[in-house]
Order: C-alpha cells, then sequence, then structure tokens
C-alpha cells in the first residue's frame, strides 16, 4: 500500500491490512458499538466552561464516576484517561502514601516506579505457585515483617490466573491494613462474581480498555472502603498529583459508554463469552493441547501451553498470525489470547482451526526451532538491596553490557518473561546468575547506577 511519509501512520496501516482478527487488546476490537459515535477530531475537547475537568470534580465527569460505582460495586470510582498507571500511581498514594508495603514480586513496573516516586519500601513476598502465581503463605510470610501499611498483589496475571484475594483480604483485615489490587486484565470478572473488589480487596486499579469497549488509556479506580473513609477531593488531589491536565475527552467518553454497555449487555454478554472460550478449550484438548483451566482462572481467557507438544510459544504464536489469528502474548511456553465479546463468530472459527492445524504442521515438520525451557522465578537468585527503589531511580545511570552489570545495581526494572516476575528492581545488586538468565531472554543492556552514585 502506498505510503505516505509518515512513518507511525503507514506503519499501523501495514498493519490493518494483514486483517488479523485482534485477540489481544484492547477490548473493543475495532468495532464495538459503544464507541462507534465517538469521532476523535470532534469529540477532542478540552477543559471549557460547557465541558468538565477531570480532576476537580461537582461536574458531569463526577457524576458518570458515580454512575460507574454504581455498576462495578464501588463506593468511589475514579476515570483515569492515563491509564492503569495513573490509577495504580493513585491507589499506592491513597492506600499507603510511603512506608512500607508488602508487594508480590509479579507486580509491574509501572507499581515499581510509582514506589519509588512515593518513597514506599516494597517489602518482597516471592511466588511459590507454580506459574508464578503469588499464594497465601507468601502473604503471610511477607505480613511478619515490622511496619506494614498495605498489601499490593496483581490478579489476575497474564495468563489469567487468579489470586485467593479473600484470603490474603481476611489476612489484612486482621492487621488492619488495605489489600490493593491491580486488576488490570480483570475489568469485566464482575460477569463471573469474581471481581477483586466483591472478594474483600479495599481498591483496584481497572485497566478498562484491555477487555471491555474502551479507547486504549482509559481505566477506572475502584475504592471499595465506605465514602466517608476518603474524601472525594482527597482522592481527586491523588490523582491529579500524577495526571495531565489535559486528558483525553474521547477517552473518557468511552468509559462512560463502556459503564452503560455494562449495565445493559456487558455482562450477560461476557458470560457467552465464557462459554466461547470453553469451546476453544475443549478444542484445544482434542487437539492434544493443553488449556489452563480450572475455578481459580479467568473465564474468558484462552491460555494455550503448546510445550506439551514439543512446541515453543513463540514459534507457536507465528502459526496463529499465519493464520490470520493475533495473540495478546507468547513465551516459551504459553500463547494467551485475548477474547471479548466483539470478537465475531467468524474470528472465533478462525481461531479453533488454527489451534485444529497446530498439530497438523507439527507432523509436517513445519516446527524446527529448538522449544526454549521457560524459567521460573525460582531460577533466579532473590537479589539483594543496596539502595531503595527512590534513590536508584534517581541516581546518576548508564547502560552496559548485560554481563558486565554483575555486581552493579539496577538503576531499573529488568522483567523477563516468562514468568512476568522481576529478576531485579532498582536499587537491588545484579548477581551473575540473573545477567545470565536474563541474557537468554533477550536483554543485551542493563541500565545501573554510575559507580560513585551508590549511597
Amino acid at each position: 500500500m502506498p505510503e505516505t511519509g509518515a512513518p507511525i501512520y503507514d506503519m499501523i496501516q501495514r498493519y490493518l491490512s494483514k486483517n488479523r482478527a485482534s485477540f489481544h487488546t484492547p477490548g473493543h476490537k475495532g468495532r464495538a458499538g459503544p464507541i462507534l459515535g465517538i469521532d476523535a477530531r470532534l469529540h477532542d475537547l478540552t477543559e471549557l466552561p460547557e465541558t468538565a475537568s477531570l480532576f476537580d470534580g461537582d461536574d458531569v465527569i463526577e457524576r458518570a464516576e458515580e454512575m460507574a460505582a454504581g455498576a462495578f460495586g464501588a463506593s468511589m470510582t475514579l476515570f483515569s484517561a492515563g491509564g492503569c498507571t495513573l490509577c495504580i500511581q493513585t491507589m499506592l498514594t491513597l492506600g499507603a502514601g510511603g512506608g512500607r508495603v508488602v508487594f508480590a514480586r509479579n507486580a509491574h513496573r509501572s507499581a515499581v516506579h510509582a514506589a519509588a516516586l512515593l518513597g514506599i519500601e516494597p517489602v518482597w513476598a516471592w511466588p511459590s505457585g507454580e506459574n508464578g502465581q503469588i499464594e497465601l503463605k507468601d502473604i503471610e510470610g511477607a505480613l511478619n515483617q515490622p511496619g506494614i501499611r498495605a498489601v499490593y498483589i496483581t490478579s489476575p496475571d497474564y495468563c489469567g490466573n487468579l489470586a485467593d484475594i479473600k484470603g490474603v483480604s481476611a489476612l489484612c483485615q486482621k492487621v488492619g491494613i488495605p489489600l490493593l489490587v491491580d486488576n488490570a486484565h480483570g475489568s469485566h470478572l464482575g460477569a463471573f462474581g469474581l471481581h477483586p473488589l466483591s472478594l474483600g480487596a479495599d481498591m483496584t486499579s481497572d485497566s478498562s480498555h484491555k477487555t471491555l469497549p474502551v479507547l486504549t488509556g482509559g481505566a477506572m479506580l475502584h475504592i471499595g472502603r465506605p465514602a466517608d473513609m476518603i474524601d472525594k477531593k482527597e482522592a481527586k488531589a491523588a490523582m491529579a498529583m500524577f495526571g495531565s491536565t489535559s486528558p483525553s475527552f474521547p477517552v473518557l467518553a468511552s468509559l462512560d459508554l463502556a459503564r452503560d454497555w455494562w449495565q445493559r449487555v456487558g455482562i450477560q454478554a461476557y458470560r457467552m463469552t465464557a462459554e466461547a472460550v470453553e469451546e476453544l478449550t475443549e478444542a484445544a484438548g482434542g487437539a492434544g493441547i493443553r488449556a489452563a483451566s480450572g475455578t481459580d482462572r479467568d473465564p474468558a481467557r484462552l491460555t494455550l501451553d503448546t510445550s506439551v507438544l514439543g512446541i515453543d510459544g513463540t514459534a507457536a504464536a507465528e502459526h496463529f498470525r499465519t493464520s490470520g489469528c493475533e495473540p495478546e502474548y507468547d513465551d516459551a511456553r504459553y500463547v494467551v489470547f485475548i477474547i471479548t465479546p466483539f470478537n465475531t463468530p467468524e474470528e472465533l472459527h478462525r481461531l479453533r482451526d488454527a489451534i485444529n492445524q497446530l498439530p497438523v504442521k507439527l507432523r509436517r515438520g513445519y516446527f524446527l526451532r529448538k522449544k526454549e525451557q521457560p524459567f521460573t522465578y525460582k531460577e533466579f537468585d532473590k537479589p539483594v538491596a543496596a539502595m531503595t527503589p527512590r534513590q536508584a531511580l534517581l541516581s546518576r545511570c548508564e547502560t552496559v553490557d548485560t554481563y558486565k552489570a554483575v555486581g552493579r545495581i539496577s538503576a531499573g526494572s529488568a522483567c523477563p518473561c516468562p514468568p512476568g516476575i522481576a529478576a531485579v528492581v532498582p536499587g537491588e545488586v545484579i548477581t551473575a546468575q540473573a545477567a545470565e538468565n536474563l541474557k537468554k531472554c533477550g536483554f543485551d543492556k542493563l541500565v545501573v547506577v554510575l559507580e560513585g552514585q551508590e549511597r
């Protein structure tokens, strides 16, 4: 197709010309009815006397947030046009503010950076689950540390595994601290009674655009505590510390429209999507492919373990792409598909055919690359912190070859996938084992604190 000379636009057009079915974010899949009326040109407004201001309150945006709180079972909801990152930053500000916080080690790097900005000292809970999931005993052990202000966990994880929110909530209630949940991939879980807020979480950050009909960058911070425990203006002020003063009105409008869709038909639509995922799971089993299943999972996420066929997930993902299906994620073991009510029956049929063709191509010798063994967090030394995350991130730094980083203090997060757990975070000393594994995961260079800056 003709090039315009605008590289980003041309890149998007080239990708769209491939006409692949979207089994990745955003959840609207480019066709969701609720957002079809949004015009990026006409609706791209700003704060005017007759519009509203995201962080000031007492206006139509606050009214929309109140309606969203009712729809999703929160005492208070805040909209974000700055993604789930803005919600995480605000949640940590309101839920902890500083001091020591238990973090499950599979925390997203945005949470690590927020902790650094807020002067929070992470107390790491290392996951002991088979695939890097956090277990109740992991949190319980970390809570033995003194001065803990909050617990922060991620649920669901990228592959759709759910943490024991009820159990962790009970632990937090016992010691009188809040449970904060990064629910980025679980905005839709209320359709199954599995939303962390309904299971005891005090606050959740929901990346609405991942699974709901919301434009990218749209997210919601849900607060489950009684409304009189957190002042709305205080919450707005906390979000304003990190958010742009020029939020996208099309994104905000899509959040409002998604709330309306959810209340009208969304819950039932997602239950039907879960049924479609169950059918795909059965199809995978019939093809000899293990698909993750069970009651402790997101019913609407399809995660295929292609390693049972001797095929690494990255090679399998290429098969799905050539079959017209673009997955959300792949690694040495898994291929993950995000399926929403806006995937068409034709796309689901296309994915089913691609699943059935995987073992056929294996028999024909299509997959020749060596199957890589996925790493687990157990293969990484538990690193030693030489500086706080804040000190490391704000220090002068340099970029060095990965092997030359051994013994140096990391100035950033290095997070191989799998298992999505940081090998090192800012302030930790990089071990030889971590460097070796990071190199194997494609990390050729690492950012480290400049020598002489350590303190």
